[in-house]
């Protein structure tokens, strides 16, 4: 099963660090790209940051975050950095459930 998850972030260079998380995430994702379908959204743009935050349904979380239509709210940056540390990115990512479409 393929799980599209989505990516919050910016290209903006005004913020060096989240570009360098944004990058991290979208290579870490490409290795498993088998079974995950990035979508990267950029909050730069009008409403983008205001949108990330009506999703996630947090009105004050920050980029970068990675959402599932199919599993909601999957974590941010952290947890997504201390899954690839503890080699629990599937797990993370909630790839040993089964979703039938």
């Amino acid at each position: 099963a393929v799980v599209s998850t989505q990516s919050t972030g910016t290209t903006m260079s005004s913020s060096l660090e989240v570009k360098k998380k944004c990058q991290k995430i979208s290579t870490v994702l490409a290795s498993v790209g088998d079974t995950h379908n990035v979508i990267e959204k950029d909050i730069s743009v009008s409403g983008g940051l205001a949108n990330m935050r009506e999703v996630l349904k947090d009105p004050k979380v920050l980029p970068p975050q990675l959402y599932s239509e199919k599993l909601g709210h999957l974590g941010g940056y952290d947890k997504f950095e201390n899954a690839v540390e503890d080699g629990e990115l599937m797990a993370f990512l909630r790839k040993e459930y089964e979703f039938q479409g």
